[in-house]
């Protein structure tokens, strides 16, 4: 049967459902917390390669980190859009996007932000020092255009207008005071008394000055082409003349670099034998290793422990999934589900039920010699017979376990690594990691009068076990220090520290 059967009613429909979509798309916005936007932005910036701590405080100078305003529409602010305040006049970007998916609205903040270090390295506006983006402090008129290259966001004339600070001051501000950190100014008697200094001045980097993070890249990682852009561009020398143009997505595999040029950090990528040359770090995304092949999880391309984390993958250690989350911290059952399958690898478990053949051999000379009367022996049988029948003693927390955990928990259990009150849930700290692995090795005799506390000295107030624990991992290479002198018994340990730990014990012959 038709519904309609004519066109209006079907209209009034089609009316009504985009005005419903339209209005639960605009007003079902949340922000994120703070937290969470970080986090983001810095994967934004990690791909890009500006530092970090730079788009965060752009955030929270522009937005005070709110993407969307209290009634869930987008924050607008005359033409600015979203978290970084995107102003979308020249029609750049996608206005939709940009109103409701906040990491296509960092992405553009990274974008523009690249675009003002563009202008000051091409000397579009001024310029500091050799250029280098991992010096925080040759940000500083990239970070003035990012507000606009206006003079009133000249320090000298600041006092005069309507603003208290310079919009790069709020910036340096927002990181002294809410990150920790310390940018210092440029030398301001090089900038004119009012107005915009000359686009051709170039200002010495500050002598103090700090690291911006940038990860680089090494030769023989795969890569592949990564931004807004829709066509990237590959030129026969660092900053030199363009030769071929790349789709989005087209991987590669870093042949030399990285070059610092005119602001940039390029490299030589190997596309095939007909396409190959030099491009811009920013705009390549690494995604494995010549060693490793194609990265197995999406958030380990900028870990220190990528490589350690893949070694696992290549020896079934860890499986294939979505993301390893790295700097996680990792509970009691992950760690064990770790070593469990760590030992099942080395082969622990069978170098522990299979003794020496000539020791194999003794009980059961012991047993030829000892067997007992008949009558007795049936008896002692049938008290075996029914021990043999009960289960194993259970850890008392077994109903904390997660199904696909249990079985690992309780291989590290009956191995003796573990006890019964072990509360799987519970995050591990790097001491009781220590008290868990120590258990599989022993002191060498070199080290027996070593004593520990003078290496770390954070691990007094430990108890005795503990501190052996410690020494255990330390002399047989299996655990360090998280700095000079300090172990950091207390602190939880990270997946990826787990990780590293399982890689040493996985080279172990037991």
């Amino acid at each position: 049967m038709k519904i309609f059967n004519t066109g209006t009613p079907k209209i009034i429909l089609i009316i009504f459902i985009l005005v419903f979509v339209i209005n639960t798309f605009a007003y079902a916005g949340v922000n994120p917390t703070r937290e969470e936007l970080e986090d983001m932005i810095e994967r934004v910036a990690q791909k890009r390669a500006v530092p970090s701590i730079l788009l965060k405080a752009i955030a929270r100078v522009e937005s005070c980190y709110e993407h969307y305003k209290k009634d869930g529409s987008p924050k607008i602010t005359g033409t600015s859009i979203g978290l970084m305040q995107i102003n979308n006049r020249s029609g750049g970007y996608d206005t939709e996007r940009l109103k409701y998916d906040i990491m296509y609205n960092i992405e553009a903040g990274a974008d523009v932000l690249l675009s003002k270090w563009n202008m000051s390295s091409s000397k579009k506006v001024s310029s500091v020092g050799n250029m280098d983006p991992n010096i925080l402090e040759n940000w500083y008129f990239a970070l003035w255009a990012y507000n606009g290259w206006v003079g009133s966001n000249n320090p000298h004339t600041v006092s005069s207008s309507a603003k208290k600070h310079t919009y790069q001051q709020l910036i340096y501000d927002v990181i002294e005071k809410e990150y920790g950190g310390k940018i210092h100014n440029i030398d301001f008697s090089y900038l004119p008394a009012t107005g915009k200094p000359s686009r051709s001045l170039t200002v010495p980097t500050p002598e103090y000055n700090h690291t911006g993070g940038i990860v680089f890249y090494e030769k023989g990682d795969y890569v592949k082409t990564d931004g807004l852009r829709d066509k990237f561009y590959v030129r026969d020398a660092p900053a030199g003349n363009y030769v071929h143009g790349l789709s989005p997505n087209q991987l590669g595999l870093i042949d030399e670099g990285p070059v610092l040029q005119n602001g940039y950090y390029w490299y030589k990528v190997y596309i095939d034998e007909n396409t190959q040359g030099w491009i811009e770090r920013n705009f390549l995304l690494r995604t494995g290793d010549i060693e490793h092949g194609i990265y197995a999880f999406e958030d380990i391309s900028f870990h220190w422990a990528r490589k350690i984390i893949m070694d696992l993958f290549g020896k079934g250690i860890v499986g294939e999934a979505e993301y390893f989350n790295p700097d996680n911290y990792i509970t009691k059952e992950e760690f064990c589900i770790l070593l469990s399958k760590t030992l099942d690898y080395t082969g622990y478990d069978e170098a522990i039920e299979s003794p020496d053949e000539e020791e194999a051999m003794e009980p059961e000379k012991e047993a030829e010699e000892s067997t007992p009367e008949p009558e007795e022996t049936a008896s002692e049988l049938e008290e075996a017979s029914t021990e043999s029948e009960e289960s194993p003693a259970l850890l008392k927390n077994i109903e904390d376990i997660n199904p696909w955990a249990l079985e690992y928990v309780e291989d590290v259990y009956e191995l003796g690594l573990v006890d019964d009150t072990i509360n799987p849930p519970e995050n591990l700290t790097r001491k009781e990691a220590g008290v868990i692995i120590a258990k599989l090795f022993e002191i060498s005799e070199e080290f027996s009068s070593l004593d520990v506390k003078t290496l770390f000295t954070d691990i007094d107030n430990l108890n005795e076990e503990e501190i052996n624990a410690i020494k255990t991992v330390y002399t047989n290479g299996i655990m360090s220090g998280k700095g000079s002198g300090i172990f950091s018994p207390d602190s939880f340990l990270t997946r990826a520290e787990a990780a590293a730990i399982m890689a040493k014990i996985s080279d172990i012959s037991f």
